[in-house]
């Protein structure tokens, strides 16, 4: 017994090897910390970048005073260049009438994924939109960006942000689109 306190207390007391073994315990740690902190940072610039591209394409249409389908398409390309690194997303640009009764209804929409991602009356989120005064248009900008992580290892998986504003147009009461 006496032997093993003996052999214990050297073993404490031997320090020899303590800097490789510090290493290999503290390196992976490091390691995934860095790694970790490198996704969240991508992750919250592209959910941000994502949100900075929507108000930008919304403001471009509020200034609008008339559209065309071709033109929501060239907002798509505006929107690939202020996220050059994700892949392709969709811009839906609705413009959206409340009549006197205060009835709401479609006037036309287009998305840019195609002609069956029109927004109908039924699709649009009447919980989280804003008060909109009777008589009056407003415009609902829809974007989706979708984000491929750095890297899976800490848990964010791959998914799509999704941005819908609704912004009143700023010259005009409506903003025409003939080609809907």
């Amino acid at each position: 017994m006496n032997s093993f306190k003996t052999l214990f207390s050297q073993f404490i007391k031997d320090e020899d090897a303590s800097i490789t073994m510090e290493f290999v315990i503290v390196t992976p740690v490091m390691v995934l910390w860095w790694i970790g902190s490198m996704v969240f940072f991508d992750a919250f610039e592209a959910r941000s970048g994502a949100a900075r591209s929507a108000y930008t394409i919304a403001d471009v249409i509020s200034r609008q005073t008339d559209t065309t389908n071709a033109y929501i398409d060239s907002l798509l390309v505006l929107q690939n260049r202020m996220r050059p690194r994700e892949p392709v997303g969709t811009v839906r640009v609705t413009e959206l009438y409340r009549d006197a009764a205060g009835t709401l209804s479609v006037v036309w929409s287009y998305a840019t994924s195609g002609p069956g991602d029109a927004l109908l009356l039924a699709d649009v989120p009447i919980a989280t939109m804003p008060l909109v005064a009777n008589a009056s248009y407003v415009m609902l900008v829809d974007t989706t960006i979708p984000y491929i992580p750095l890297s899976d290892i800490v848990g964010i998986p791959a998914q799509t942000w999704i941005n819908r504003i609704y912004i009143n147009p700023r010259f005009t009461d409506q903003i025409p689109n003939p080609d809907a």
